[in-house]
């Protein structure tokens, strides 16, 4: 497969917007829907609700993007998405940034690409586009969700805690899933089920496990002194149809024609 290195040298010359899935969670339902996107590039960002926004059941509006149909554009990241990431100056934010796999040097697109942007209490979650070069390589490092719900629910504690750099896991469809009937689990070579695919990258882990090349690989195991949202990274890579949709088309909001790109 190929590496990180090489997948974002490629997609580096043809994709200079980065475009964050922004997903919000009816907590009534159990409901998890994307409802925007925040794109950006040489020009700044630019915020934009689905088209769809409207027919997701109680959604309101987030703060400071009051109107669902305008296109918000800005130089600097709004607070309702920079408040997401982790201020540099706590004591605490080297070992964070480490669980996420990132030097404490990285942007802070990168922090909330990776960690999603989840906060306590909070409905919103984030996940950037995932990479797909020319040539249809693609890969995308997340982290792993429902640790905690599935070490309990299948027993796999030990399994999980065992996990290390390199592991390879495989991926199960979940049809009796009684929150998504998509979801997709995250399995050990003994058969041990630790968590699930972000739902915001479902579609993605279908196509890449369509193209019969997929590889999930353990990047990190945080261990137990870790929040459980941050215990498992991995990466999936594989090979996917070029130009593969993924944040776009249908309900989701054009990427901003950007000049000399």
């Amino acid at each position: 497969m190929p590496s990180a290195e090489l997948t974002r040298s490629a997609i580096g010359a043809a994709h200079r917007t980065r475009r964050f899935a922004v997903a919000w969670r009816n907590t009534s339902l159990g409901l998890i829907a994307p409802v925007g996107v925040l794109d950006h590039d040489s020009l700044g960002y630019r915020f934009e609700y689905l088209r769809n926004v409207d027919q997701v059941p109680d959604f309101r509006p987030f703060l400071g993007f009051p109107n669902l149909d305008w296109a918000y554009e800005s130089q600097r990241l709004w607070p309702f998405f920079d408040l997401r990431v982790m201020d540099p100056k706590r004591p605490d934010y080297e070992s964070y940034v480490a669980r996420l796999g990132l030097p404490p040097t990285a942007s802070r697109l990168d922090v909330l690409s990776r960690s999603g942007g989840e906060q306590k209490g909070d409905s919103v979650y984030l996940a950037e586009e995932p990479q797909i070069s020319e040539d249809g390589a693609t890969e995308a490092t997340f982290l792993v969700r429902g640790v905690s719900y599935a070490i309990r629910e299948y027993s796999s504690a030990g399994s999980a805690s065992q996990l290390r750099s390199g592991d390879q896991l495989t991926i199960e469809s979940d049809p009796d899933n009684p929150v998504n009937a998509q979801a997709m689990l995250l399995v050990t070579r003994t058969g041990a089920r630790v968590g699930w695919v972000p739902d915001l990258l479902i579609p993605y882990a279908h196509a890449v496990g369509s193209g019969g090349s997929a590889e999930v690989t353990v990047v990190q195991n945080n261990g137990p002194n870790s929040p459980w949202h941050l215990r498992l990274l991995v990466r999936l890579a594989g090979q996917v149809s070029p130009g593969l949709p993924i944040f776009t088309g249908e309900d989701w909001p054009p990427l901003r024609l950007v000049p000399g790109v």
